[in-house]
Formats: C-alpha cells, structure tokens, sequence
C-alpha cells in the first residue's frame, strides 16, 4: 500500500469520527464528550474524584474541566474540594443530572443500536481488530 493510501485511511477514519459525533448529539440530545462523563459518573455511583474521570475517560484535564463547568452550569453535576485533601475535586452527578442521563440513555441505545445492526458481525470484528491495533501504534508512536 502506498503512503497516500494510508494517509487517504486515516483521513477517512477521521471523516467518520467527526459524522459519528455529529449524529450521536443529533440523536442523543448530548455531545460525545459530555455524554461520557455523565456515563463514567453512572457507572461509579454518580461520584468520582476529577483525577480519576480524566484516567478513566483519558482526556485531557483542561478540556475535562471545560465540560464539568458546562455540566455544572446545566444544574447536572456538583463539585466540590474533598474534605480529607482539598486538592482533590470531587464530581457528583445531581438529581437533574441522573434525570438528563436516564432521558438520554434510551436515545443512545437506538442510535448505537440502528448504527451498527446491519453491519455484519465479521465486518464488525474486522473493524475491531483494525482498531485495536491502530490504537496500539498511535499509543507506540505517541510514547517515542
């Protein structure tokens, strides 16, 4: 394969990154990253400290807290020094938050669902492979 075929992939992979996030929001009601948080919150309880969402999302800080501020100012979340370490925030989901997300889940199980049922399944595992391994070369090629 030639270097411009690759460079045209990675283009494409791109392309298609961008009209999945511009149609899960269209669907979903939220932006991927938001929509993330708020999962990662769900997921442990509707607590975490902020150090670990940006481990466990694998974001940046500065961006992760641009989205926590949105997220406050919607009344979704709460944040807070920790009383043992006050250089450790900790994020709540509120009440209104859990709401949005229980309102959303139901949206974004369709859409992941309509997206990738008439893919079929080797054309998925494929598609899994390829990623995980070009994801391990990014992560390979990053670390140098």
């Amino acid at each position: 394969m030639e270097e411009q075929d690759r460079i045209a992939i990675l283009q494409q992979f791109g392309r298609t990154y961008r009209a999945f996030m511009s149609a899960f929001e269209a669907h979903v009601g939220q932006p991927l990253p938001r929509w993330r948080i708020m999962v990662a919150l769900e997921q442990h309880g509707g607590a975490s400290s902020q150090k670990r969402l940006v481990e466990l999302l694998r974001v940046d800080p500065g961006a992760l807290t641009r989205q926590l501020k949105t997220l406050e100012t919607l009344g979704w979340i709460d944040r807070e020094a920790d009383a043992r370490d006050n250089r450790v925030t900790n994020v709540r989901l509120t009440q209104a938050g859990r709401a949005a997300f229980e309102a959303c889940l139901p949206r974004r199980n369709a859409f992941l669902h309509d997206t990738m049922a008439s893919l079929p399944d080797d054309v998925l595992s494929a598609l899994s492979g390829a990623l995980t391994m070009l994801e391990a070369r990014v992560a390979e090629v990053g670390a140098k």
